[in-house]
């Protein structure tokens, strides 16, 4: 790790190395500087002309994953990559003793997920996933209210996550005959987000991951899904919309809903014996990306609905500010492995269902 000086005091500096520099990757730098814990050292991208500022101020740049896993100044890897190449690349960090946060979903295959998962608990690296809905001020209040038994038993939870953003980026970029700017490694195609190889369960894989660990992080472990398909909108190569009705080994049941065919909306709704709790977020693009859920209210039994909006954090810094801190051994870092192999658990499960129109055992 590296020292700073910063006036009087000495700060030790985690050496990053961020693998993908599409938009999201450059959201990725942006708020792991705005820690003041990580110093960007590398940047990987298929594309390293696209990174030419970043060369421009001293960062190494180049093309290939195993530059950062063979250079000893790098002690953390960030992955920004397309999904499938995400349990591959954990294990390849993992082995290569670098801690790494790779971007959700962690995997498509819970067998790759426990794979990468085992390699980097044998390796002792600190396995991080990007995940930065569960430091939601919105979240953590709903999580707040169910641990205190606030909403008496929890008998159900529901939730929808939809935004028309990524079709219609797609149907333009057709309209121009154009492409759209590959992530690291990206399949070819106009958009690898739309890859069917990349979201076999389309939109639940895309935007539903979101909500799948938010009902996770609520609720726990779900032990059955039974998901169904909308047909996709004319020319569209993939599954826009789709839903899931879920069982939990608490008992509760649960619903989800995506669309990438549909204008924004985004909730989650947790009803209990007591009171019904719900999270919702912006009407528009741009402060849904800063945060998809900023408000609860909640209703008690003969109550009238209350509502408290939250301040916006940038819960991306927040991600990575606790994985600073279990690389540093000041906390553990707070998703366990074992809450990341259930996601992708509930992925496949959801992937199966589609495929043979039946529930599906998890």
């Amino acid at each position: 790790m590296a020292k700073q000086e910063d006036g009087k005091e000495l700060l030790v500096m985690i050496n990053l190395a961020i693998v993908g520099l599409g938009r999201w990757g450059r959201r990725h730098i942006a708020s792991a500087e705005a820690t003041g814990r990580f110093r960007l050292a590398r940047a990987i991208d298929v594309l390293p002309d696209s990174a030419a500022d970043l060369a421009a101020r001293g960062v190494a740049v180049s093309s290939d994953l195993n530059d950062a896993l063979g250079d000893p100044k790098i002690d953390a890897v960030s992955l920004v990559t397309p999904h499938t190449l995400h349990p591959a690349q954990v294990a390849a960090c993992a082995n290569a003793g670098k801690h790494v946060l790779t971007e959700k979903p962690f995997s498509l295959s819970a067998d790759a997920a426990r794979m990468a998962a085992e390699a980097c608990v044998e390796a002792g690296i600190v396995l991080a996933l990007g995940h930065d809905n569960r430091y939601y001020p919105a979240i953590q209040e709903l999580k707040r209210l169910i641990d205190g038994g606030e909403l008496g038993q929890i008998l159900h939870i529901e939730a929808n996550i939809s935004h028309d953003y990524g079709v219609a980026r797609f149907h333009r970029i057709q309209r121009e005959g154009g492409h759209s700017e590959p992530a690291a490694d990206a399949p070819p195609g106009p958009s690898w987000r739309l890859d069917a190889r990349e979201g076999p369960a389309g939109s639940m894989v895309h935007i539903g991951v979101h909500r799948i660990d938010s009902f996770v992080q609520l609720l726990g472990a779900m032990t059955e899904v039974y998901a169904v398909q909308a047909a996709p909108p004319a020319e569209t190569p993939t599954i826009t919309t789709g839903s899931m009705m879920v069982r939990f080994a608490s008992g509760a049941t649960g619903y989800l809903g995506t669309s990438q065919a549909t204008p924004l909306l985004s909730r989650i709704h947790v009803f209990g014996t007591d009171a019904w709790a719900e999270a919702r977020g912006p009407s528009d693009q741009k402060s849904y990306e800063e945060a998809s859920l900023d408000r609860v209210t909640i209703c008690r039994s003969g109550d009238a609905p209350e509502t408290e909006t939250f301040e916006t954090i940038d819960s991306v810094a927040a991600n990575y500010t606790a994985f600073a801190d279990a690389i540093e051994d000041k906390a553990p870092y707070p998703i366990p492995p074992a809450q990341m192999v259930h996601d992708a658990e509930v992925l496949e499960a959801v992937t199966r269902s589609f495929e043979t129109g039946m529930p599906v055992k998890i």
